[in-house]
């Protein structure tokens, strides 16, 4: 089976998920898109698709959003998983943010969802950034809430 993890990230966190997804796919033939970095992308050859975003401030990505909205009648006709990354702690706003970040339709026609936890990397963040985190989530260091059990469970459900 042929997979497309199709994402983006912002300072990494969605790509080194996305990458430890395709690891853990390794008996299938699965490719990487990062939608910064590739603007058009056929999705038509693929069986699976698993799309992935981070969250800031509560919003997903407005590129994956685009993305999902001129593809939807290939999307619907795909094997689909969905994923999101980000630091929320509380279970319960951790699946709003699932819920909120993908159309309804994409969630009823999904197989997989997870909410794959995130990072602060505060290397890679702007000024700006680094005040509302610090402010925010009350630190001022780099730290990794990359939840892999939730990454085992939709490359389980993928499968």
């Amino acid at each position: 089976m042929n997979t497309a993890i199709i994402f983006t990230t912002k300072h990494g966190t969605t790509a080194k998920v996305a990458a430890l997804i395709a690891e853990k796919l390794k008996d299938t033939d699965t490719k990487l898109f990062n939608l910064k970095e590739v603007k058009k992308i056929d999705i038509g050859n693929f069986e699976c698709i698993i799309l992935g975003t981070s969250m800031y401030a509560g919003n997903a990505s407005k590129k994956l959003q685009t993305f999902i909205h001129k593809n939807q009648d290939a999307l619907l006709n795909k094997k689909l998983g969905l994923f999101v990354c980000g630091m929320e702690q509380n279970l319960n706003n951790q699946q709003n943010e699932l819920k909120k970040s993908f159309p309804q339709w994409l969630h009823q026609k999904a197989v997989a969802e997870q909410f794959c936890g995130g990072e602060f990397l505060f290397e890679r963040m702007n000024f700006i950034e680094r005040m509302i985190i610090k402010r925010i989530a009350k630190t001022n260091k780099s730290l990794s809430n990359i939840l892999t059990e939730n990454i085992d469970l939709l490359v389980t459900a993928m499968k």
